[in-house]
């Protein structure tokens, strides 16, 4: 016990008997060092080290024992001096450096792979090799677990230098590497066996992530990789893994921010973007104003780089159940540590230092999401193990995580497509496989990843458009002075930080990757939502809620049952694929989404099931989103994106197509319907995208159809307990329409008299700050006024496309008077004598075209001319309806060109004229009529009365039938009211038809 204290190496001393000596020629081959006494060595050349002085011999034989041996060795690893002892030299300088290393990893790592070479080269020498292999790994087990006998030496720097030092081709250093490790294991106690490769490879892997600090994509050293690549590739030692991923873990309570500052942190943040938010941007620094800078060269260095980071990644996830699980966690916990960049909203008014004190970079998060995409290959086409993915992973409370096999943290707080009760426990799975864990969480990366950077890319745009139009504005009239210099510099600062983000979010690799996930999703998505009541069912016995097959069934006309599983499956897997789709506008034409057509049919089936199911989906914002999304799969240029017409047959081809009509009908009313206060800009930014695809849509003659099959079937159920959907819809454009044409000609009515104000010189009496607040106001005004009639144009349009096919229920006594008073209202305004009031500089700027706008009401008067109910309902329009309204309407189409449309207006006038003569006679003698005849809301004769159950007033039943369109309660007491719930009045109804049939005889009677 005594000689092992005093020689570590002592156990090595115990020679197995009947093994023979080792021939001194291999050992100096190997070893570098001789025992002969004599004076006489290898004639090989080679120098040669003496350990005679050092280890006593009682010969000079040609053999040396394995005791004697392994006592060489351990002096050879302590000789302080080795050039004292250098007693053969070689030609070679690096033969000379060689047999003098003094640094004790380096030394045995050399002789081992002399000793593999020999092996191969003298194989009557095998065993012998072997021997000597086993005893260099010892020693350098034996130095890895007792460095401190070493005390001027750096073992983790040696193992650095080994490592780094090696060629990629050879696995001799992996072998000398991984055999060391085994023999630490085997030598001691699995934790203090642990321990110790720490304590070496720990300060190692500091000085890994230190060279990381100062690169970029350009600089990284191309052997980091397979330096650490050391630690994971061998299943042998999975120890090693353990070393890594248990280094490159910050405390559990760690900032999201703190994640970078990790080993791992420091590759995963290499980008295009500054690794850092508030930078350095070290790319596109020398740009023209006017180009937009992409950068292949560089897309292809960042895939390069994600695809090495993935491969580690991936094979500590592989390497063993302990680094597969420390792995998952350390994604899992950075994700929670980041959760706050999903809000951005809520981060606003926070200073932007601690923002980005507190959160992990862009680059980071986009290098992670890119890793995770990888990782989710196999979900997509063609093996689809999405299908295997779980919808019941976020029911998984925190206490019940471990036992479950979730990562994930605080999962249950996300919100999920429909809402759950309070104290409602739901449905959770027996466990989750791998399969689910990497799907919920790219997901999640992508939202606090892609999505947020997508949201603070389009501010950027915004701010830079804003920056270049400020910018042309100074330098036209004054190009050298400060201010245009000073412009000019945060333009091109600007523009840098914009191209960074750019080119990093639109690299080609992670784009396919995230189209195929998204398709994959998407696939998943409808495969849940159109389970049948039987099959889950079975899935609750098995408590497996996977959808395990492709079932591929179509969208049905209403949602027979809705599992109750859609109460954990968060909405980010939706809003994550709108987040994408509306972003891939900016792409350059030809990218990417159009080259992968297999996608089409998966996001265009997912879109329309949810987009008009309040069943599957509860948020209508959530549903809106998804028109958006759908207007990009619209085979035509989109207005506001860069890319050509887009490539795609699933209006035409897709077998649910049929269902997109009803599906964007149904989000359409969904918006007004809420309850909750949908701000207006924010109501119509959801509107817009539903136009596009309506008159994209008119132009397909069997969606034609699908509209007036809607028109048909609310014409059938105009008093239904709930109001037809294409009625409510109809309702709702008509609202829309007077609401945005009404504010549009208000503004413009404002910023005609600001503009006159300053062409008089009147600003000029102002003081600076009250005329920079007019400036401010006619901007505002300015920026309303064009919303307003951009999206009043749209919906103009629109009811000029449903009149050319539909017409009967427009002329429905409910809606007849509304459409009536709405078109004459906006006419008289836009040709009648006051039309100056809305003359501006610039209509182009503010979107204003009276012209058009005159030519599609005027094409409206027409296609509704046939029905006298309607022709009587513009005469009757007490507001806005004389006479004169149509001369002054001809007068400006033959000003603009109107052509037949003139023509046809005239003879629209003369019979609404007819219309009207006819009326007024026949209401002079009903001029006179009761009171209680008379409607209480509008104030006139009604002729079907009915009452309301709760508040007992009578009303006309065409007035009832309109308010509740829009406003289900009774307009007295505000109590819920349906149209079922209407009582005829009966005893009324014929007081007043025998009092109409009373004046009619007076009237008609010969006078005496």
């Amino acid at each position: 016990m005594a000689a092992e204290e005093t020689n570590p190496f002592a156990a090595l001393l115990n020679e197995p008997e009947g093994q023979s000596g080792f021939n001194q020629e291999l050992l100096e081959r190997i070893l570098l060092f001789t025992l002969r006494i004599s004076g006489v060595y290898s004639t090989s050349g080679r120098a040669l080290i003496s350990m005679a002085d050092t280890i006593v011999t009682t010969d000079d034989t040609s053999t040396v024992s394995e005791e004697l041996l392994a006592h060489a060795i351990f002096e050879r690893l302590m000789l302080q001096n080795p050039q004292e002892h250098l007693v053969a030299s070689s030609t070679s300088v690096a033969d000379d450096d060689a047999a003098l290393e003094t640094r004790v990893i380096c030394y045995l790592h050399r002789a081992f792979i002399t000793c593999e070479q020999t092996k191969n080269e003298l194989p009557e020498q095998k065993e012998a090799c072997e021997r000597i292999r086993k005893l260099i790994l010892t020693n350098a087990s034996t130095c890895t677990r007792q460095p401190e006998l070493f005390t001027n030496q750096s073992l983790s720097t040696q193992w650095l230098s080994v490592l780094e030092q090696s060629d990629p081709s050879d696995v001799t250093t992996q072998e000398f590497f991984v055999q060391t490790v085994i023999k630490v294991m085997a030598e001691d106690d699995q934790l203090e066996a642990l321990g110790a490769l720490k304590a070496i490879f720990y300060p190692m892997l500091a000085e890994v992530q230190k060279q990381l600090t100062n690169v970029n994509l350009i600089t990284i050293k191309k052997l980091t990789f397979w330096t650490l690549g050391y630690f994971v590739h061998d299943k042998r030692v999975p120890q090693l893994g353990e070393v890594l991923i248990d280094y490159t873990t910050p405390n559990p309570n760690a900032k999201g921010s703190e994640y970078m500052d990790t080993l791992l942190g420091q590759l995963l943040c290499l980008s295009i973007m500054p690794r850092k938010s508030n930078g350095p941007f070290e790319f596109f620094a020398d740009i023209s104003l006017e180009n937009q800078h992409s950068d292949p060269s560089l897309w292809q260095l960042m895939a390069i780089h994600q695809d090495a980071v993935f491969a580690l990644v991936k094979q500590l996830l592989v390497l063993s159940p302990t680094t597969k699980k420390k792995t998952l966690q350390w994604i899992a916990n950075c994700l929670h540590a980041n959760t706050s960049r999903g809000h951005l909203w809520s981060n606003i008014n926070l200073p932007f230092e601690q923002v980005i004190n507190q959160n992990a970079s862009d680059s980071f998060m986009i290098g992670l999401t890119a890793v995770l995409l990888r990782l989710c290959t196999p979900l997509c086409e063609p093996t689809m193990k999405v299908l295997l993915v779980d919808p019941t992973y976020c029911a998984v409370t925190d206490e019940d995580r471990q036992a479950k096999q979730v990562s994930m943290l605080k999962a249950t707080e996300e919100t999920c497509l429909l809402p759950t009760d309070e104290n409602e426990t739901r449905l959770v799975a027996e466990k989750f496989n791998f399969v689910t864990e990497i799907f919920y969480m790219t997901h999640k990366a992508f939202e606090l990843g892609y999505a947020a950077c997508i949201e603070r890319y389009t501010r950027m745009t915004r701010e830079l458009h804003n920056l270049q139009t400020a910018y042309h504005d100074v330098a036209q009239s004054h190009p050298n002075n400060a201010l245009a210099k000073n412009l000019l510099r945060m333009l091109k600062e600007q523009m840098q930080q914009y191209l960074c983000m750019r080119n990093g979010l639109m690299e080609p690799s992670n784009d396919t990757h995230i189209l195929k996930f998204f398709e994959a999703s998407a696939i998943w998505l409808t495969e849940i939502a159109m389970v049948t009541k039987e099959e889950f069912q079975v899935a609750t016995t098995k408590e497996d809620f996977a959808p395990h097959t492709l079932k591929q069934r179509r969208i049905p006309d209403k949602c027979e049952f809705v599992p109750p599983y859609l109460k954990s499956v968060p909405e980010n897997v939706i809003d994550n694929v709108v987040a994408y789709l509306s972003f891939s506008r900016h792409f350059p034409p030809g990218q990417f989404i159009e080259l992968y057509h297999s996608s089409h049919d998966a996001l265009f089936k997912m879109i329309v099931l949810f987009m008009g199911s309040a069943e599957l989906v509860k948020n209508p914002h959530l549903r809106a989103k998804l028109a958006e999304a759908l207007e990009f799969l619209l085979p035509k240029k989109i207005s506001g994106s860069i890319r050509n017409s887009f490539i795609t047959h699933v209006f035409d081809n897709n077998v649910d197509r049929l269902k997109v009509v009803p599906s964007l009908l149904n989000v359409f009313v969904s918006i007004e319907m809420t309850g909750q206060s949908v701000q207006f800009e924010q109501k119509f930014n959801y509107r817009r995208p539903m136009y596009a695809i309506m008159e994209y849509l008119w132009s397909k003659e069997e969606h034609v159809q699908c509209f007036k099959n809607l028109a048909i079937e609310a014409e059938q159920n105009m008093e239904a307990i709930e109001p037809p959907l294409f009625l409510r819809f109809i309702n709702l454009l008509i609202n829309d329409a007077i609401f945005l044409l009404d504010e549009s000609l208000s503004n413009l009515e404002q910023i005609r008299q600001l503009q006159e104000a300053q062409a008089r010189g009147e600003w000029n009496a102002l003081s600076q700050n009250d005329r920079q607040q007019q400036l401010s106001s006619l901007h505002q005004l300015g920026m309303r006024a064009r919303i307003d009639n951009i999206l009043g144009r749209d919906t103009i349009n629109i009811l000029k496309l449903l009149t050319i096919e539909i017409k009967s229920i427009f002329c429905h006594n409910s809606m007849v008077d509304r459409i009536a008073a709405m078109l004459n209202y906006f006419l008289l305004n836009l040709v009648g004598p006051q039309k100056e009031r809305f003359k501006v500089k610039d209509k182009k700027e503010f979107e204003f075209d009276p012209a058009q706008t005159v030519l599609e009401i005027c094409r409206i008067y027409i296609n509704l001319s046939t029905s006298e109910q309607f022709c009587l309902a513009v005469s009757q329009d007490g507001r806005s309806y004389s006479s004169q309204l149509f001369s002054y309407a001809e007068n400006i189409l033959v000003r603009i060109g109107g052509g037949q449309l003139i023509g046809e207006i005239t003879d629209f006038a003369a019979k609404v004229l007819r219309m009207e003569v006819q009326y007024r006679e026949e209401q002079e003698f009903l001029a006179d009529a009761p009171e209680e005849f008379l409607d209480p809301i509008m104030s006139t004769l009604m002729t079907d009365p009915v009452i309301l159950p709760s508040s007992k007033v009578t009303v006309d039943r065409s007035t009832i039938a309109r308010h509740l369109l829009s406003d289900q309660t009774d307009p007295f007491n505000r109590a819920p009211l349906t149209m079922d719930k209407v009582q005829p009045n009966n005893e009324l109804k014929q007081e007043i038809e025998m009092w109409i049939a009373e004046k009619r005889n007076s009237a008609n009677a010969p006078k005496s």
